[in-house]
């Protein structure tokens, strides 16, 4: 009888000093550890799919710490109207005005169709596009959007810094025809 209390005194010390030794930072809330928190960012971005209202898809991106992303749709009126600061956006918190800041005309996005067809699609425009495919760019085309831009397929949206160099450049004379001229 000594024995088994002596054995259940030594379980009940061992026990008690093995949770000393254990990492006590198991039962921390996710919002005292930043490994743990998930954080959002907030983008804009742009595809070259072309939707009902238009050659380019406008979109809010959100990309979580986890890599998850979730894209809430934009008109383009929206999409300027939040770019420019003018409505609240949660990509636009501090309502900056991103066309000015990266000295892009709101009318670049009208062009940006070029990137995609060689011509207009609809009747009663003759314009050209750059593309060196009917209705997408060339391999060597997309190659340049990949390595530049890291834009490598239509479904894709480009978005942050990458979106806003690509409408900034898109709006150049000289990167045109060196982007038509790619075969």
């Amino acid at each position: 009888m000594k024995r088994a209390f002596a054995n259940i005194i030594v379980f009940l010390l061992l026990f008690s000093l093995s949770g000393i030794g254990q990492d006590n930072n198991i039962f921390v809330r996710k919002e005292n550890n930043p490994e743990l928190k998930v954080t959002v960012t907030g983008y804009f971005g742009i595809s070259l799919m072309t939707s009902y209202t238009g050659f380019i898809r406008y979109g809010y991106i959100q990309i979580k710490s986890t890599g998850e992303e979730k894209i809430t749709w934009l008109s383009r009126e929206q999409f300027i109207q939040q770019a420019t600061g003018q409505t609240v956006s949660k990509a636009n918190p501090d309502k900056k005005n991103y066309l000015e800041d990266y000295e892009i005309m709101w009318q670049s996005f009208e062009n940006l169709w070029k990137l995609r067809y060689t011509e207009y699609p609809y009747e009663g425009n003759q314009e050209k596009g750059w593309a060196g495919r009917d209705f997408a760019p060339s391999d060597a085309q997309w190659s340049f959007l990949k390595r530049n831009y890291h834009y490598s397929k239509l479904d894709q949206f480009l978005y942050g810094d990458d979106m806003w160099k690509l409408v900034k450049d898109s709006q150049d004379p000289d990167w045109q025809n060196q982007y038509s001229s790619l075969k």
